[in-house]
Order: C-alpha cells, then structure tokens, then sequence
C-alpha cells in the first residue's frame, strides 16, 4: 500500500539530492547535423545560474508533494507533483517565457499545471529577477533521472516554439534509490506566488 511521500528540498534538511553550484555556466552544444532549426541546450544543475542570452535562470529549489495548497484550492497529485521554484532576469528586453516541461530518464515529457497558484509561463523585466514556481504531475517511475527544460519558446509538439533558441535543461539530480525514498514520504506544498526574487534567489529586487 502507498503511504505518501515527504517533503525534498535542495536547500532544506530532508535529503539533499542536488547541489548548489556558484556563478555563472554557459554550456552550449551546437546541433551536430545540419538541422539550424534545432534548440540550443544550456545544461545545468539545481542553484546556477544559466545565461541563455535572452535571460538568466536559476533553478532555485525543487521540491516533492503529494497534494498543492493554494490561496484559492488545493489539488491532489494523481502521482506525485514536482515542484520547481525558479528565478527569470530578462537582458535584451521584457520578456515572458512560456516554455516548462519535466522530461525523464525514458523521454516522457510532462507538462505544467497551473492548479493551486502554480505558474505556467513568466514575465521578467531587465534588471529584475522574478520568480515563478511550476508544479509538474508525474508517476512514480518518472522521478529517476528527471530534467526539467525551460525556455522562452513554448514547449510545443517537438518544441516548435524554440527552434533556433536558447533553452535550459536542469538536471534534478534525483537516483533510483532516492526517487523510492520521495514516494514513500509525504508532503503538502504551497507554491509561491509570482513576484520579485530576492538577491540569494539568483537576482535583486532592483
């Protein structure tokens, strides 16, 4: 029988199943076929910061829960939610970024709910860092091994929305064992609400 899985947080107690790497990294892989149109990848883990051109992104913290408690509703996983806190600062411009999806080991892509005050896209201005949280519904054998990509395009049918573009691909750092662990633990979370990052969040309020 199930009995739920706990709270995981990068930053908390629990258990911690990813690091938080300081600066700036910028790894770029250039398609190797002559497809122009594909996206180009910026790989990263949990707390760096990202430069996709466009922006920077850090994934702040990601967490895992069986139920989302909202302002307004509450909602429960039909697996287990994953959770992802990040952080948008936008450098050429105001900028929204629509694209969110969860990818794991076998290459299923999940897409975002917006249930319970979860966001699925976000809008940053220059200068200003600004957070959004996106709560991602997956099964019990998506955890090992799951990536979360998020962009300014849209994730689309064969990511259509980010041709030619910039996009992050965050590992969350999540083994087999650990993902057993998740599971079997349980946790209600609270998304936070769209706003203005704080400086230890990867930007200033301004």
């Amino acid at each position: 029988m199930r009995h739920g899985r706990r709270r995981i947080t990068w930053k908390g107690t629990a258990l911690v199943v990813g690091g938080v790497v300081a600066g700036c990294t910028l790894v770029t892989y250039v398609p190797q076929d002559t497809g122009v149109d594909e996206p180009f990848i910026v790989e990263g883990a949990v707390g760096e910061v990202l430069d996709l051109t466009y922006a920077e992104l850090t994934v702040t913290e990601v967490r895992v829960a069986d139920t989302l408690a909202g302002v307004a509703e509450a909602a429960a996983a039909g697996g287990t939610f994953i959770v992802v806190d990040a952080s948008w600062r936008a450098t050429q411009g105001e900028t929204t970024f629509v694209g969110a999806e969860v990818t794991d080991a076998r290459g299923r892509r999940f897409w975002p709910t917006d249930q319970a005050g979860c966001s699925i896209l976000a809008k940053a201005q220059p200068g200003y860092a600004w957070r959004a949280t996106y709560c991602f519904d997956v099964p019990r054998d998506a955890l090992d091994g799951a990536t979360v990509r998020l962009a300014r395009g849209d994730q689309g049918e064969e990511h259509a929305g980010q041709r030619r573009d910039a996009v992050a691909v965050v590992d969350l750092g999540i083994s087999g064992r650990e993902a057993d662990e998740l599971w079997q633990a349980t946790e209600t979370v609270s998304p936070q609400e769209p706003g203005y990052a704080l400086a230890s969040a990867g930007g200033s309020e301004g």
